[in-house]
């Protein structure tokens, strides 16, 4: 017995290791066997990149100088930069259109679009005489996204001084940078307004006029004098609400995005 107790144990030390070392190679073995699966893996998520043909598709609702720009951009390996600027029509700090625009966009342009805002509590004429025309001059936008004081030049401000306000900052920006590009769009709409509307039609003309793409996200809104507007508007009935901000946006979205 003395002699086979010894015996056994080397036997079972042996066994013990040839056991550890199958078992490890099995290990070895299995991340082995996954490792091309991984490659796989990474190489669908490569191809599921959108080609930039599919990316310029996307553009299909944008001025045709807006297109051209955005394919030389990706042929740079550059953004195109998307600039909305305005009043405080455009939103707070709990909900504003520039960065809710921006996140729509980035789940279809990726990082080739980039959008900043440029968000001011003053009028046209305070907005000129300020000159605050040097901070968007300043950004380098591709488009800029013009909302023009509208409903805060509304009792402040005549709709001829207004226009030529506007006139005034296209000029000054494009004077230093030309290849930057503007785009209208009006405040929010408000509900029973009288002579607000009027201005609105005027600025819409003056889009048509001069020959600036304008956006008019009002065609999305409810009739100004229909009960449903007391519903997207804030307390105030001044601003809209969260409701409000999310038909204004889905409108953008719309145009920015062209789904087939």
């Amino acid at each position: 017995m003395r002699v086979f107790l010894p015996t056994l144990i080397v036997l079972l030390s042996i066994t013990s290791i040839v056991m550890g070392n199958i078992h490890w190679k099995g290990k070895i073995s299995d991340v082995s066997m996954s490792q091309p699966e991984a490659k796989e893996t990474i190489t669908e998520t490569h191809a599921s990149r959108p080609s930039q043909e599919d990316l310029v598709k996307n553009t299909g609702n944008w001025p045709k100088e807006s297109q051209e720009l955005y394919k030389h951009r990706l042929s740079e390996g550059k953004p195109l930069k998307l600039l909305l600027v305005g009043s405080d029509s455009l939103g707070n700090q709990k909900y504003n259109l520039p960065d809710d625009l921006a996140q729509q966009l980035k789940t279809i342009y990726g990082d080739t679009v980039q959008v900043d805002g440029f968000i001011y509590d003053m009028t046209s004429s305070q907005f000129v005489l300020q000159n605050k025309q040097q901070e968007l001059t300043d950004a380098h936008a591709d488009l800029i996204l013009l909302e023009p004081f509208t409903l805060k030049d509304n009792g402040n401000v005549t709709i001829e001084e207004s226009l030529e306000n506007i006139t005034s900052i296209i000029k000054d920006v494009q004077s230093k940078s030309k290849d930057t590009q503007f785009l209208l769009q009006p405040p929010n709409p408000l509900y029973k307004a009288t002579y607000y509307p009027n201005q609105v039609k005027e600025l819409d003309k003056y889009a048509k006029a001069n020959d600036i793409p304008y956006l008019n996200h009002w065609s999305n809104w409810p009739d100004l004098s229909s009960e449903n507007m007391k519903d997207v508007l804030n307390e105030n009935r001044e601003l809209p609400n969260e409701n409000g901000y999310k038909i204004w946006s889905l409108y953008l979205e719309e145009f920015f995005i062209k789904h087939p």
